[in-house]
């Protein structure tokens, strides 16, 4: 199992695996987060501590519920309002090891339009900090 916390610890939630690729979204509400998506079955990711440290936030439709820790603000994850068993829930990857994220190919997608993906490459860079 895998641990993916947010910036205070507060909230920790497990995942099965690491993440096959990761999703960067162009959507204005992504594009303000910041985030990597990694997707998961609802079933292989859990929040493990902290579920009463979770407010949630929608917008226009309400269809999709984003999750942010109340002590440190970190969006953790969001899923869709309506729960069903073969919903996935959208990890923030950048909550994970960037050891892990390494050499994972991320897609973009353009979620302001088309919601298309756009391209598809690596950027390890983006995960590792520079050595000093």
């Amino acid at each position: 199992m895998l641990r993916a916390s947010c910036q205070c610890g507060a909230v920790v939630i497990e995942v099965a695996r690491k993440p096959r690729d990761v999703t960067a979204c162009n959507c204005t509400i992504c594009r303000h987060y910041g985030t990597l998506w990694a997707y998961y079955t609802r079933k292989s990711a859990r929040v493990v501590r902290g579920k009463r440290s979770l407010r949630i936030y929608t917008w226009r439709d309400h269809r999709i519920e984003f999750y942010h820790c109340t002590v440190c603000g970190c969006v953790t994850h969001h899923e869709r309002a309506e729960k069903r068993p073969d919903s996935k829930v959208g990890l923030n990857a950048r909550l994970l090891d960037p050891a892990i994220l390494a050499a994972t190919p991320i897609h973009v997608l353009d979620g302001a339009k088309t919601w298309q993906t756009l391209d598809r490459y690596v950027q390890p860079d983006l995960f590792v900090s520079p050595t000093a």
